[in-house]
């Protein structure tokens, strides 16, 4: 009996562990996400930070940066013609964050003006054509299963 006590002790406090170090994952990438958000903003020159490189451009006339912050890619597009921040995408990889990222990305821009927490979708529109959206991507065709964040002219 109290091999059976010891052993689901042990085994409860090694889920309780893993829980633990989830839990404190999630919390560093939401305030990654949340230190990126602040240093790269919209209509603000390209910061230049360690982790973000110049890069091919997509679009011959617009300034093209991507890197790595820890676990989330970043990719960060200028203005046509211009060293100002027009997009900026963050891919997160790994199960749904969506709801453990969303208060962080709300202390930067604001809470979501729509939102469907079951699809893990959030998103926010303002004047002259500027969006946001933040989401998860786990069933498409690509098997990807990323959480991504994304600021942007449509």
């Amino acid at each position: 009996m109290k091999s059976w006590i010891k052993r689901t002790t042990l085994f409860a406090s090694a889920l309780f562990l893993v829980f633990l170090s989830q839990t404190a994952m999630a919390a560093d990438t939401a305030g990654d996400i949340e230190q990126i958000l602040k240093d790269i903003r919209q209509d603000q020159p390209v910061p230049k930070l360690d982790y973000l490189k110049k890069a091919t451009p997509i679009n011959a006339d617009s300034a093209y940066y991507t890197g790595r912050y820890k676990d989330i890619e970043i990719t960060v597009e200028a203005h046509p013609n211009s060293t100002k921040v027009a997009s900026v995408l963050l891919k997160i990889p790994g199960p749904d964050q969506t709801r453990e990222i969303l208060p962080a990305v709300s202390r930067v821009i604001g809470k979501p003006h729509h939102s469907d927490p079951k699809q893990s979708v959030y998103s926010w529109e303002w004047r002259k054509y500027r969006s946001a959206s933040l989401h998860y991507v786990g069933n498409g065709p690509l098997k990807e299963r990323i959480t991504v964040v994304s600021l942007f002219y449509r």
